[in-house]
This record gives C-alpha cells, sequence and structure tokens, in this order.
C-alpha cells in the first residue's frame, strides 16, 4: 500500500510542480521554487493512478532519516513524504530502497550518535533537520569521512561550514523568503487599511535553527523595503521553537507596549502561546475589529490555517512540504548514480491571506490542512 500512495503521491505531484513557477531566492545559485498556483493533491486521483515495474533485478540501497524530533505535525509530513517520494524515485529507477528513521527527540546528543548509527547501518544517505545548525557540523564532516552521502533536509546547516562540513546537498524552505512575502502581504494590507506600524512585535523562532535566522531576514528586508526602519521592533523569543515560552516570552512585552499595532511569528506553530498572551493582553482581535493586531505568521500549520480563516491572522506562507521531498529524494538519489545537482535548493510555499485562505484551500494541497488530525 505504501509503494501504491507513493506512487499515487508522485503522478498527482509531478502535474503540480509543473504549474509551478520559479525565481531566484537570495544566495547566489541557491534555488526557490513557488508553490504558488499549484493544482491536485496528493490523495486524489487513486483510480487512475499507474505506474511501470522497472525491468530487471532490483538494486538495494539503505538510507537513514536522522529526524531532530516527530513533535509537531510539519515533522510528520517531512518524514512521510520523504518515504513517499524514496519509493516514487525507487521504482522509476530500479531500485528498492529501505530507509531507516531515528528520532533524537529534541536532544543534540542523541541526533550526533543516531547519525553515527546509520553510518554504521550501512546507509549510503543521510537525510537530517538538524537540531543545532553549528552542532552539526562535526556529523556531516563524519558522514563524508565514511564516504557518504549528506543531504540537509528542511534545515540549514550553519553558514560557517567548510569543507567536508557543507552537505552534499541542502533542500529547505526559502524560510527568508517565507517571513519577507509574508510581511510585504501584511504591509500591503495595512496600506490598503490606511494603517500605518506603530511597534511590531517579533516572536523570534529557536536561535539554534538557520530558519529562524534566515526569517529575520526576511522580516528586516519587508521592513527597509516599506521604508519603516525607525518603527521600534519589540523582540519575544521562544526557546527551542515551544508555544508555551513564547507566550510566557510575549506576555511582558504586549503588557509593555500595548500600542503595538503589527507582529511577526517566525512560526504559526507557536500560535497557540501567542493566542493565550494576546488574549490576555485584551489584543486578541479579528481583521476589521477595533483593536486588531496586524498578524503574519510562517508555515501555515493547522493552527495557522484556522487563524486566517477565522481573521485573527491576517497572512502567512506555507511549507511546501512535499515539494520539499520532491526535491530532496530526486536529488540523493542523482547523487548516488554520480550526477550534478544544485547544491542548494529551497522552496518557497503558497502565499496566503485571510481574504483568499478559502479559495485557496479549495483549489491548492496545504500539508497543513491534510495534517491537520496531527
Amino acid at each position: 500500500m505504501k509503494k501504491v500512495l507513493a506512487i499515487i503521491l508522485a503522478l498527482v505531484m509531478v502535474f503540480a510542480l509543473a504549474a509551478c513557477g520559479q525565481q531566484a531566492a537570495s544566495g547566489g545559485s541557491n534555488q526557490s521554487v513557488s508553490q504558488q498556483g499549484s493544482a491536485g493533491s496528493p490523495k486524489q486521483d487513486i483510480a487512475d493512478a499507474t505506474a511501470a515495474e522497472p525491468a530487471g533485478e532490483l538494486k538495494h540501497v539503505k538510507m537513514g532519516l536522522s529526524m531532530q524530533s516527530l513533535q509537531a505535525a510539519a515533522f510528520h509530513a517531512w518524514a512521510d513524504y520523504l518515504q513517499y517520494r524514496l519509493d516514487y524515485e525507487a521504482s522509476q529507477r530500479g531500485y528498492e530502497v529501505e530507509l531507516v528513521t531515528l528520532n533524537a527527540d529534541n536532544d543534540v546528543t542523541k541526533q550526533a550518535t543516531d547519525i553515527r548509527d546509520l553510518i554504521a547501518q550501512g546507509c549510503e544517505v543521510i537525510f537530517c533537520p538538524c537540531l543545532d545548525s553549528q552542532a552539526i557540523l562535526s556529523s556531516v564532516k563524519e558522514v563524508h569521512d565514511a564516504g557518504l552521502i549528506y543531504v540537509s533536509y528542511c534545515r540549514e546547516v550553519s553558514h560557517d561550514a567548510v569543507g567536508d562540513e557543507i552537505p552534499d546537498l541542502t533542500v529547505n524552505f526559502a524560510s527568508e523568503d517565507q517571513a519577507y512575502y509574508g510581511m510585504v502581504d501584511l504591509f500591503e494590507i495595512m496600506k490598503a487599511d490606511g494603517v500605518e506600524p506603530v511597534k511590531i512585535i517579533d516572536c523570534y523562532g529557536d536561535k539554534t535553527d538557520e530558519n529562524a535566522h534566515n526569517r529575520e531576514r526576511g522580516l528586516q528586508k519587508a521592513i527597509k523595503e516599506y521604508g519603516f526602519e525607525n518603527v521600534p521592533i519589540v523582540e519575544a523569543e521562544c526557546g527551542h521553537w515551544e508555544p508555551d515560552v513564547c507566550g510566557q516570552n510575549l506576555a511582558p512585552v504586549l503588557a509593555a507596549n500595548p500600542d503595538a499595532n503589527c507582529m511577526y511569528s517566525s512560526s504559526d506553530f507557536l500560535s497557540s502561546g501567542i493566542q493565550k498572551a494576546m488574549e490576555d493582553a485584551g489584543m486578541w482581535h479579528k481583521h476589521g475589529e477595533e483593536g486588531h493586531v496586524y498578524f503574519s505568521a510562517s508555515d501555515l500549520y493547522p493552527l495557522g490555517i484556522q487563524h486566517l480563516r477565522e481573521g485573527y491572522m491576517d497572512t502567512g506562507v506555507d511549507q511546501g512540504c512535499y515539494n520539499f521531498a520532491v526535491a530532496a529524494a530526486a536529488g540523493a538519489f542523482d547523487l548516488l548514480e554520480g550526477k550534478e545537482v544544485e547544491p542548494v535548493q529551497l522552496v518557497l510555499g503558497t502565499r496566503a491571506t485571510y481574504a483568499d485562505i478559502e479559495e485557496i484551500l479549495a483549489t491548492i494541497p496545504l500539508w497543513g490542512n491534510d495534517y491537520a488530525d496531527y
């Protein structure tokens, strides 16, 4: 059944990817692929899905996935979609693939141990969403010292990486562009409403995760582009992507800045904590209501989609999780077969606002909608 589902997902998404536009991302050779406007769903057209079995003897390949955690819905999507796409690529290229998945459960030391375990088990390719972008560099080097392939999956290693610390392939969301376009859309909504930011609240993501730093750059880029450099920015940290911690840190920020009318969150995974703090401060109002704080967040977790639909959140950009898996699986097999790949591939997900989220849900498959029960 898993193999059938993989083929179904692949066939449907081939058409979706064909509809995706491409645009340059910051970073020179980095590639950012927009999912905006893609159609179809990984779970549709089951009856029409077909795939030819490759002729001849299959080549066996073992690969490893060192998950940083499985606590969040997106992390399940990353792992599941990768398995589907590896199965699909294997079926097209004459392989049978065995994927060994280990979960570090938010323990940096365990993730390093897990990667050594995957090396010892004979995994030829190791995928890893790292917990700590700096600490992971020694593990990347260990993989290369063993003559194996390292794919940085859904998270980037530190930009300080040199030599054998640099992954063979990085597939990640265009996290800088996520924040940038989310804030561009937010500022345009504010402009249409005749409102300018008085103070901007910044719910900063996990500072051991390069995605959080990338999103800060995107936030600052949008602020500068719209001429809001002199608008005060007040920060609330979230610890290690912890909604409760974010809410606890946000509460005193709101108390000290009741006039703040604009907010960015590095991820709407944090939104349960943000909502609690905003409600307690009397600042949780829908778009159009008096006292509404204009709010943008990245990722479009199920709660983020809900808050967009309800009007508490104004804009968001999703992760495009399935397209990460498409790029990572194809790139891994290409590397295994000695082919050249673009070393950094960044995927920009769908841009959404409170005004168009219903239309988007009706036409575009969002990972957060598929994993609403997690």
